[in-house]
């Protein structure tokens, strides 16, 4: 489920889609209030952590050894 989310998040934010999205919500009638480089930020930081999501291992428990 992790990896599916942060495959999701690679392409809904890949830093490249963020003029789509403007136009989207522009369109919509709700203007975004951040400047481009603002949105390029954001966008940028969601991407790497959905990269993080998809590319990282599941963090498990160490295993407790019994005495």
């Amino acid at each position: 489920m992790r990896q599916r989310l942060g495959i999701a998040m690679l392409f809904v934010f890949l830093p490249i889609n963020v003029p789509m999205w403007k136009m989207i919500f522009e369109f919509s009638g709700n203007p975004l209030p951040w400047g481009d480089m603002q949105l390029f930020l954001g966008f940028l930081v969601l991407f790497v952590v959905g990269g993080m999501f998809t590319f990282t291992p599941k963090l498990r428990l160490p295993l407790r050894k019994s005495p």
